[in-house]
């Protein structure tokens, strides 16, 4: 075994951890994944669809303040009891919205399934920083939830969209996600970096701190511009003349392109390094972003959708290495698919709102410009990241004692 192997405290991913982790990901973010099928069964209860946007906004901030409240507790010895209570809870509310036909059960099913996927956020996202290469991990997360997705996309039209099939399958996906939760990963015993030598001063622990809450920040308004565009997708597409049938088949090409830029990260690993890849794709996202809102050809248009899906996929699985980087109990990488959620849960009102008031060639330039004022910030975020890591597996090596000689 290799020395930098031996000095590595995170954990290899195996099999069980990694279906752990990759699994109760899945199941926290499972509901956002099927929110036009969500809206849909919400009004075939007779719900309009302002009122069941705004349902499946609450039912989204639920998670995410959970998520946020829970991460400290996800980051400890707790973990595996947290995700426990919460998927269990989620669970039992998706069964109930599933089974009965009340509206205001199906309603409080799905605020209080919300909530107790929240906890299922903070603990995967905590579970990716305790394994190794966290390049690599949190971008294979991210594959299998897309996958998966796609899969359960394509089965739930074939059984029916219907009250009990999307709310069934979000309480099948928890008591999956729970029957695995006894296989998270603990943190590591050797965590953080005991002793910063001066070559590392970046990785001192107010660095990594005030790195941690830049990180959070960042990735909740860079996140609520990415959803704005997604969801705004239709109405960008119906100004052109994309018809409905040709922006389906663009956002499923779309998240294709997503699969492949994760799956970029996957096969490259910590090879790429963080700092750099995060400033070119925030770059050309950015770019694209703002020329979306000039686009007037439909071929165009439907072009710059799915190149930007892709750009944001293989941002999103980098800005997840980078909270996981920053600290292997997780304290980072816990809360930031929270923080995440936080805005995307508005990103529909907020994309609506900007389109009807300023109109669409603002909206797409305010949406770019946030991810070209991100690129400072993140990249600087992005290397004390690496620099953590650095730090942390040096503090490792220094424990280890030397072996004897004759």
């Amino acid at each position: 075994m290799s020395s930098s192997a031996t000095a590595e405290p995170r954990l290899p991913l195996t099999l069980r951890n990694g279906s752990a982790t990759f699994l109760i990901a899945l199941a926290s973010l499972m509901m956002a994944n099927l929110a036009p099928f969500v809206i849909s069964a919400l009004q075939g209860l007779g719900f309009d669809v302002i009122t069941s946007g705004n349902i499946l906004t609450w039912a989204l901030f639920a998670s995410a303040v959970v998520g946020l409240a829970t991460s400290r507790l996800a980051a400890g010895r707790h973990r595996r009891r947290l995700a426990v209570a919460g998927l269990a809870l989620a669970a039992i509310a998706f069964g109930v919205a599933a089974v009965l036909p009340t509206p205001t059960a199906v309603v409080s099913g799905l605020i209080v399934g919300g909530a107790g996927v929240g906890a299922a956020i903070s603990t995967s996202g905590a579970a990716i920083a305790a394994l190794r290469n966290p390049n690599r991990v949190s971008a294979a997360s991210g594959l299998v939830n897309r996958v998966l997705v796609t899969i359960i996309l394509a089965v739930i039209p074939i059984i029916g969209i219907a009250q009990a099939s999307v709310f069934g399958a979000l309480a099948l996906i928890s008591v999956v996600a729970l029957a695995l939760a006894a296989w998270l990963p603990d943190a590591p015993e050797h965590a953080e970096p005991v002793d910063v030598t001066a070559s590392l001063r970046i990785a001192e622990p107010r660095r990594i701190t005030i790195a941690g809450l830049a990180i959070l920040l960042i990735f909740a308004v860079w996140g609520t511009s990415e959803d704005a565009i997604w969801t705004m997708a239709p109405v960008l597409g119906g100004a052109v003349g994309v018809d409905e049938q040709a922006m389906g088949f663009t956002l499923s090409l779309a998240a294709a392109g997503g699969i492949a830029g994760m799956l970029l990260v996957t096969v490259l690993g910590d090879r790429i390094g963080r700092a750099v890849p995060l400033v070119i794709a925030l770059a050309i996202g950015g770019a694209l972003k703002i020329w979306l809102g000039f686009a007037e050809d439909p071929a165009l248009l439907s072009g710059l959708i799915i190149a930007i899906n892709s750009i944001y996929s293989f941002a999103f699985s980098l800005f997840i290495a980078t909270a996981a980087g920053l600290d292997a109990r997780g304290r980072w990488s816990g809360p930031i698919i929270g923080a995440y959620l936080v805005g995307s849960s508005f990103a529909p009102l907020i994309g609506g709102a900007l389109i009807e008031t300023i109109g669409t060639p603002a909206f797409a330039l305010i949406m770019g410009a946030v991810s070209l004022i991100a690129i400072v910030p993140t990249a600087m975020v992005a290397r004390v990241s690496v620099g953590a890591e650095r730090a942390l597996i040096r503090s490792r090596a220094a424990q280890i004692p030397a072996p004897a000689t004759a």
